[in-house]
């Protein structure tokens, strides 16, 4: 069973935050062996971080390690750091796969409307699709496996949407591996999505930096540098004005788009029983 685990990063809305300028969409993907092995190390570091100079952790989150807050209150920087690259490493050796997909979210508002919004979803949802789509393609071309399961960070008011969009792709005429389950989960419950929200984070800051140099660049942060040449298979994707834009003039083109659109408005995907882990 090929599993997928997806996490969001600069998402954040509502009370004192201000929507961010980039919104982005991350994970990793692998074999059951590759899974196994990268749980087996990733807990070791939860259970003695730092080679145990550090007490025992409930769970890695990325946000609370660069701020050294929650459970990592008083650690320096120098220690987030080097814990950050040890969970690195295992994301490498374990030999996963990673996807990043970022969309910078005023480009996406001023462009995507109407029915091309409720087909391709808000600059999250797009993002999302993409995950699931690339999730599929790199099951399609390096892997054997006939099933695949998705895991999503469990965020309820995004739930009925990414139900939808796994129903959609679930229900294509698609090569293998079937599409077998969507999960919503909590990292606290899944090691595989601790590393996901590390990926996310990662890429988010990167994305982040484009949209203000307005250019591609080589990643300030040498962690993601190093994660992005070590890991074999780790495609990246960030939709600026340009291909925003292209992707609203192909939509416009699209015969079927106010169905298309109805669809995504009006079916209910909570009537569905969708799996929630591996078939018996």
């Amino acid at each position: 069973m090929l599993r997928a685990f997806f996490d969001d990063s600069g998402t954040h809305e509502g009370g004192r935050w201000e929507p961010s300028k980039v919104v982005a969409v991350g994970g990793i993907f692998g074999t059951e062996g590759e899974l196994r092995g990268l749980e087996a190390e990733w807990q070791k570091h939860l259970d003695r971080p730092l080679c145990g100079s550090k007490p025992k952790l409930s769970r890695f989150h990325m946000t609370e390690c660069q701020a050294s807050d929650g459970e990592f209150t008083g650690w320096t920087r120098t220690e987030t750091d080097y814990f950050c690259h040890q969970l690195g490493t295992v994301i490498i050796d374990s030999g996963v796969s990673a996807y990043g997909m970022a969309c910078f979210r005023k480009d996406w508002d001023d462009l995507i409307t109407g029915d091309a919004r409720a087909v391709l979803g808000d600059a999250e949802g797009n993002c999302v699709r993409n995950c699931f789509l690339k999730a599929a393609t790199w099951a399609q071309m390096y892997t054997f496996d006939p099933e695949m399961i998705f895991f999503i960070d469990d965020r309820p008011h995004r739930q009925r949407e990414n139900r939808l969009v796994f129903n959609v792709f679930q229900t294509q005429s698609m090569p293998p591996p079937e599409l077998v389950g969507l999960s919503f989960v909590t990292s606290h419950k899944l090691l595989p999505l601790q590393a996901a929200d590390l990926i996310a984070w990662e890429f988010y800051r990167y994305a982040k930096d484009t949209l203000e140099s307005g250019k591609l660049q080589l990643p300030k942060r040498q962690q993601f540098h190093r994660l992005r040449q070590a890991i074999a298979v780790f495609d990246l994707q960030i939709a600026r004005r340009e291909s925003i834009q292209k992707i609203a003039d192909d939509a416009g083109n699209r015969p079927h788009l106010k169905e298309m659109a109805k669809h995504f408005k009006t079916f209910d995907p909570d009537g569905l029983v969708f799996s929630e882990g591996p078939r018996s």
